[in-house]
C-alpha cells in the first residue's frame, strides 16, 4: 500500500473520479491521487499522457493512459464557437453543461468519491448525490459575486476593473449556489477565497483550506541563486545601474492590479531600473519609461526571467491563490503582493515579503521604493521566501487533499 495511505488506519482505498472540462491545477491533482493509489479516472476536455507524444503541451498529464478520458470534440467546438458573437459566460456555461452530461453513469456509479471544479460541477454534483457518493467541489477562484465588493472596498470603481460589477447570468449564478449546496466538502486555496465564500452564505463546515504546492524548478533557481551568491551579485548589478529588475508576471488585466502598477511605477524616481511584465493579454493604457512588455512567454522563459529578477511584484485586486507568488518565493525573489491573494497565507508581511491593501497606489509605490536600493533587504527577504516555499510541496497538497478525501 502507498505510504500516504499507510498512515491512516481502519481505512479502506478510495476510487475516486475527477472531471474537469478544462485545466487550471486540475492534472496535478490528477497525479497527486495517483500517487496515493486513489485516482480512477480524470475526465478532461484535452489532455496527453506524459511519454505519449514526443513534444511538450500544455495538458500533459503524469497518470497511467488507462485512467485518462477526454472528450476534446466539446472543448475544439467551444473554442471555435468563442470567435462568433456569443455572450462568453453562456457559452461556456453551455461547455461545462455539455461535458457534464457526457460522463458515463458507470463512472460515477464505480467511485466512492466525485471531484469536481467550479462552474464545472453542478450536473456532475446531482448525478453523484443521487446514486449516494461523496461530492467535493475545489472551489479554484474566490466567489464570483464578491469580486465588486473588493474593488470597492479596495476604494476602487467601475472604471477600476468593469468586468466586476457586470451581472452575472441568472442561470450561471443559480448553477454556483447549487455546486456549494451539493458539496460534502469545498476546497479553497487561500483565506481570501474562503472569506469570499462566507461572505455569501457557503457553510463555513463545509471549507477545507489547502493552500497549493510549488515545482521543484523554482526552488532550483532559488537554490543556485543563494549558492552562487546573492549579496555579490546583487552589488555587481548594483555598479551597473542604481536599482533593481522588478518583475510582474500574469495576465495583463485589471482584475490583476496591472493599472496600479504602472501607476505606482510612473509616479517613482527609478532611474536605470526596470519593471518587466510577463503574460497574454493587450495591455492598452499607457506604458511608462523603464516598462517592458515581454507578452506570453513560455515556462523556460518565465524560469530564465525570475532567475534575473530580484523583486516580483503581483498587486492583484481579487484571487484564488496566485500561484506565481509562490513559484517567486522558491526562486529567492522578494515579493510584493497584496490581502486578496494568498499571500497572507504564505508569508509574514516583512519577513518573506510585503502585503499591501489592494488598490493603494500609495501603499505599492512605498514598498517598491523602499527596495530599489536597498539590495541586503532584497537578499534577506529572499532567502525568508525560498525556505519558507520549500514548507509548501505539491506531494504535501496532495497528502493534505486525501485526508479531506477519507475524513468525510
Amino acid at each position: 500500500m502507498n505510504p500516504d495511505i499507510a498512515k491512516s488506519p481502519n481505512r479502506g482505498l478510495l476510487r475516486v473520479l475527477l472531471v474537469h472540462p478544462g485545466t487550471q491545477h486540475a492534472p496535478r491533482l490528477a497525479t497527486e491521487l495517483e500517487r496515493r493509489g486513489l485516482l480512477w479516472r480524470f475526465w478532461t476536455g484535452i489532455g496527453v499522457v506524459r511519454g505519449k507524444c514526443s513534444r511538450p503541451r500544455r495538458r500533459m498529464i503524469d497518470i497511467p493512459i488507462e485512467k485518462l478520458r477526454t472528450i476534446s470534440w466539446v472543448e475544439i467546438l467551444a473554442l471555435g464557437l468563442a470567435r462568433l458573437p456569443i455572450k462568453r459566460e453562456r457559452l461556456w456555461h453551455w461547455r461545462n453543461w455539455l461535458f457534464q452530461k457526457l460522463i458515463p453513469q458507470s463512472e460515477i456509479g464505480a467511485v466512492d468519491v466525485v471531484i469536481g471544479f467550479d462552474t464545472a460541477s453542478w450536473v456532475i454534483g446531482e448525478r453523484a448525490k443521487k446514486v449516494g457518493k461523496k461530492f467535493v467541489l475545489d472551489q479554484s477562484v474566490g466567489h464570483p459575486l464578491s469580486r465588486a465588493n473588493a474593488v470597492m472596498e479596495a476604494g476602487g470603481n467601475k472604471s477600476v476593473w468593469p468586468e466586476a460589477f457586470v451581472p452575472r447570468l441568472e442561470i450561471v449564478t443559480w448553477a454556483e449556489r447549487r455546486e456549494h449546496e451539493l458539496a460534502d466538502a469545498i476546497i479553497v486555496a487561500s483565506s481570501f477565497s474562503r472569506r469570499t465564500l462566507l461572505e455569501n452564505g457557503v457553510s463555513e463546515e463545509k471549507i477545507r483550506l489547502l493552500p497549493y504546492g510549488v515545482a521543484d524548478e523554482f526552488l532550483e533557481i532559488g537554490s543556485q541563486r543563494f549558492k552562487r551568491g546573492c549579496a555579490s551579485r546583487h552589488a555587481q548589478m548594483g555598479r551597473k545601474r542604481k536599482s533593481v529588475r522588478f518583475l510582474y508576471a500574469g495576465h495583463l488585466g485589471r482584475r490583476k492590479g496591472v493599472g496600479f502598477l504602472l501607476e505606482a511605477w510612473d509616479k517613482m524616481e527609478h532611474e536605470e531600473a526596470e519593471l518587466c511584465l510577463i503574460g497574454g493579454g493587450r495591455w492598452e493604457g499607457r506604458v511608462p519609461k523603464g516598462v517592458r512588455l515581454l507578452g506570453q512567454t513560455s515556462r523556460r522563459d518565465l524560469l530564465q526571467e525570475m532567475a534575473e529578477a530580484d523583486v516580483f511584484v503581483f498587486p492583484s485586486l481579487f484571487e484564488g491563490f496566485g500561484l506565481v507568488i509562490l513559484e517567486a518565493m522558491a526562486a529567492g525573489l522578494a515579493v510584493i503582493t497584496t490581502a486578496n491573494t494568498a499571500g497572507p497565507d504564505l508569508m509574514e508581511d516583512g519577513k518573506e515579503g510585503m502585503i499591501i491593501a489592494p488598490g493603494n497606489v500609495e501603499s505599492l509605490q512605498q514598498a517598491m521604493e523602499s527596495l530599489m536600493s536597498d539590495f541586503e533587504r532584497i537578499k534577506k527577504l529572499g532567502e525568508a521566501a525560498h525556505e519558507k516555499a520549500q514548507m509548501f510541496s505539491w506531494k504535501r497538497w496532495g497528502r493534505a487533499y486525501a485526508e479531506v478525501l477519507f475524513d468525510l
